[in-house]
């Protein structure tokens, strides 16, 4: 699994996806769901709490019918699928990988 600091990941997500955090595309460790936060905003998530899920809860957490209940900070986290994330005080923080680009959500 990938370990980076907070700063590495924004900066391969902003090379991969672009300045908009809300563009940036990452995929469920279990179910293989590409989401944005876009994705949750469109579905009718608030922005600041799409944001701050995109990137550890699946989309069916929030929207029925679509993607798995799945979350990186569940007992399993990303199934050894996903990044490890050092913020600025230290902490590691399980994410989901983010998709391939012009993966589709």
């Amino acid at each position: 699994m990938i370990k980076q600091t907070l700063e590495e990941w924004r900066a391969e997500a902003r090379e991969h996806f672009g300045d908009n955090g809300a563009d940036w595309k990452f995929i469920c460790p279990r179910c293989g769901n590409v989401q944005s936060p876009q994705d949750l905003i469109d579905s009718g998530c608030r922005s600041g709490e799409a944001v701050n899920s995109a990137y550890q809860e699946c989309i069916g957490r929030k929207v029925e019918g679509r993607g798995c209940d799945w979350a990186a900070f569940g007992f399993l986290g990303t199934l050894g699928k996903g990044r490890i994330v050092i913020t600025h005080d230290g902490r590691e923080v399980e994410v989901f990988d983010f998709a391939p680009r012009g993966g589709e959500g």
